[in-house]
């Protein structure tokens, strides 16, 4: 206590004004005596004097509330000295490069084909990287060949021609349409590595069996092999390590390029696609015509025939295209699942990412099938008939681990619905956050999401440890496979010789990383295959037409005639009990939906169905048999109780409701505002004017209404 009123005292003796303003009541306040009394003048040329000052500034000190007044700007902190074994390296300038006035074109769209190979183009912006940090300048603009907005068009197009003529899988094969060529010369990169991998250790053999001879030479004084072939094979073993390198790091680069330049694309279609869905796709409906609603009654008779003949019915008679769930309800296509914003979000963001990742290692899906039949052969040509033992386990151990990576298909599409469900709720909370805090329903939703998020993580851990499971056994395949195959050797009374035996192990070391990574690239591949089918699914959804007849000739601004709107059902909710379910779960619950469909067609009541799970048959709010028009210049007024239908008959005039009868002609241009306040993010004045120019005296008007 003494040192800080000692503090306290030492700053208000060098602050006048912080001393003065000083509460502290047990010490006095010392203040300078008054020396004299100044006229007018002498105060007027102190107060020049003052202001010919340096200006003082107020700062706030760490160890007390007190003022301290600092004169002048502070000196700055010399610059720090840099070591003296800095300024040895000769890579780095004294001067660093000036930063450009605006940034270039990328270097690779006029790069030749030695700058291609080995990435030469980019040389410049590292170095200037290694000298200085980098600025937004510095970096080029995209290469025009890679734009996201051209390739978005080139496979909008390719695909709106492929789904108009019925294929099986539109988005796959027009991604492929788009992204071929770099896409094949990675996998064909990818395949000469794979191939170079083999070759090389078996080119080793013959290299130690050289050593070996010339060593045999020198202890029995013969003559050593030529020279010239030692160096050829070294020569040889060098430049394939080499092209091998190329070839593997060109087949990265051109998967990772095309996986980006697939995820941009998909952004920007699903965001446009996004702009033009209809409110029947975004409730999961879909338009029912005649042959829809037969095919739909068919499967509803068909619940009743056995297991054995729907089965042999499918098998004979593939269908094509994506699989959805048929709505219980009568005259309604479509799963009733919805594109909500956060499934649409969670398109954008989850699922690109995964088709982004998997399309950097796609190829050793077939190039490491390739790779591990070639090692094959040439352990049969070093080890004989032993190598048999050991590809005998790596055969064992595969389809056991095919059985596996299956599971993980089935266990993903299961936890793409919880992921689903909680970034819906999450959006719909953060939209809705003033209503969650007025009625204090913060801990409800919290709970609800962690809930949801705690199954996510319980059914992602069970995937992870599956996934960790197949790549334990997979890296532990190849060393006992080679164990095997090396006990077999000795035990079948072989020569230990190290040519072949060390070429040998060296292939079998080579099995390693297509054995290690296949199971993680199958994986990739599943998760991007249900990507997919999800983002093609969405784009095949309906869109939003504008059936309105325009006449801007017309007497009449708007004439609707005998015309009928409705809303969209409600989207099917997700239960959130929807953990990934057991063979006898699945079963158990397929056996409730025949009885629930049968049910459902002869008219009786549900047999104990989750209203959850199940699509509501109440009708959706509906305007019939509308008649009316609306003249230009007139001002109209709806009036009407809670519910009528006003705010409806405002929006069916916007086009947010369906029409399903009559005629709607519009004769002048339209915008709709609707009920929910909205302002700018700007001030007062600038919302009432609204882009206006300012007129001062209605402007007033406004603000006194």
């Amino acid at each position: 206590m003494a040192d800080s009123r000692g503090q306290e005292k030492e700053y208000s003796s060098t602050d006048p004004v912080g001393g003065v303003n000083s509460t502290n009541t047990s010490e006095p306040v010392a203040t300078e005596p008054l020396q004299s009394v100044v006229s007018d003048s002498d105060s007027s040329s102190n107060v020049t004097e003052k202001r010919e000052r340096p200006l003082a500034d107020r700062t706030l000190t760490t160890t007390t509330t007190r003022s301290s007044i600092t004169v002048g700007q502070p000196e700055p902190d010399p610059p720090a000295k840099k070591p003296w074994y800095s300024t040895l390296n000769p890579l780095k300038r004294r001067i660093p490069p000036p930063i450009p006035k605006e940034r270039i074109l990328s270097r690779e769209h006029n790069a030749g084909l030695f700058s291609r190979l080995t990435w030469q183009w980019m040389a410049p912006l590292m170095h200037k990287g290694y000298q200085r940090p980098l600025e937004l300048n510095d970096i080029w603009l995209v290469n025009p060949d890679r734009e996201s907005a051209l390739l978005a068009k080139r496979l909008a197009a390719s695909f709106k021609r492929r789904a108009t003529n019925r294929d099986r899988f539109p988005l796959l094969w027009a991604m492929h349409e788009t992204f071929h060529n770099e896409f094949w010369i990675g996998g064909f990169c990818n395949l000469g590595a794979s191939i170079l991998q083999v070759i090389s250790p078996f080119t080793l053999r013959f290299l130690i069996s050289f050593a070996n001879q010339a060593y045999v030479a020198q202890q029995r004084n013969q003559p050593p092999p030529n020279i010239g072939r030692g160096i050829g094979l070294v020569l040889a073993i060098t430049f394939m390590q080499v092209f091998q390198s190329f070839g593997t790091n060109h087949f990265i680069y051109r998967g990772q390029m095309v996986g980006a330049q697939a995820r941009g694309v998909l952004i920007t279609l699903i965001f446009e696609k996004a702009m033009k869905l209809s409110g029947r796709a975004k409730a999961g409906g879909k338009a029912v015509d005649a042959h829809q609603q037969h095919k739909q009654d068919q499967e509803l008779f068909n619940a009743k025939e056995g297991l054995l003949k729907r089965t042999i019915k499918k098998k004979l008679n593939p269908q094509g295209g994506p699989k959805v769930t048929p709505d219980k309800a009568q005259g309604i296509a479509g799963d009733g699942a919805g594109w909500a914003n956060g499934k649409i979000v969670n398109l954008m963001s989850v699922d690109t990412y995964r088709i982004d990742q998997a399309s950097g290692m796609f190829h050793m899906i077939w190039t490491s099938p390739i790779a591990i039949l070639i090692t094959l052969v040439v352990l049969l040509i070093n080890l004989s008939y032993s190598a048999l033992a050991g590809f005998a386990l790596l055969v064992i151990g595969i389809p056991v681990l095919t059985k596996a990576i299956k599971s993980l298909f089935v266990r993903r599409r299961a936890i793409n619905k919880i992921t689903d469900q909680r970034v819906s709720l999450t959006q719909e909370v953060l939209q809705s956050v003033r209503f969650v805090k007025y009625f204090g329903w913060e801990t409800s939703f919290l709970d609800r999401i962690k809930q949801i998020r705690k199954k996510e993580i319980r059914s992602i851990q069970f995937l992870l440890a599956i996934r960790n499971a197949i790549n334990a056994v997979s890296m532990s395949l190849p060393i006992f496979a080679s164990m095997l195959s090396f006990i077999t050797y000795s035990l079948s009374q072989h020569p230990l010789d190290p040519a072949p035996i060390f070429s040998s192990l060296a292939l079998f070391n080579s099995l390693r990383l297509p054995l290690n990574l296949l199971p993680l690239v199958i994986g990739q591949v599943i998760d991007a295959w249900a990507s997919i089918g999800r983002i093609q699914e969405f784009l095949l959804a309906e869109e939003q037409a504008d059936d309105f007849k325009w006449d801007m000739e017309s007497k009449s601004a708007v004439s609707i005639e005998n015309a009928d709107f409705t809303w969209e059902r409600t989207v099917t909710q997700e239960s959130d009990n929807n953990n990934p379910q057991t063979k006898k779960q699945a079963k158990a619950a397929k056996k409730a939906e025949k009885v629930e469909q049968v049910a459902s067609k002869a008219g009786s009541s549900s047999l104990g169905a989750d209203s959850a799970s199940t699509v509501t048959s109440t009708e959706p709010f509906k305007l019939q048999s509308m008649d009316f028009s609306i003249g230009r210049s007139e001002l109209i007024a709806v009036i009407g109780g809670v519910g009528s239908g006003k705010s409806s008959l405002l929006a069916a005039l916007a086009g947010d409701m369906r029409r399903t009868n009559g005629q709607v002609t519009i004769g002048a241009s339209r915008a709709f505002c609707p009920q929910y306040a909205w302002i700018q993010n700007a001030t007062v004045r600038n919302n009432i004017v609204f882009g206006k120019d300012y007129e001062r005296s209605w402007y007033d008007k406004v603000v006194d209404a």
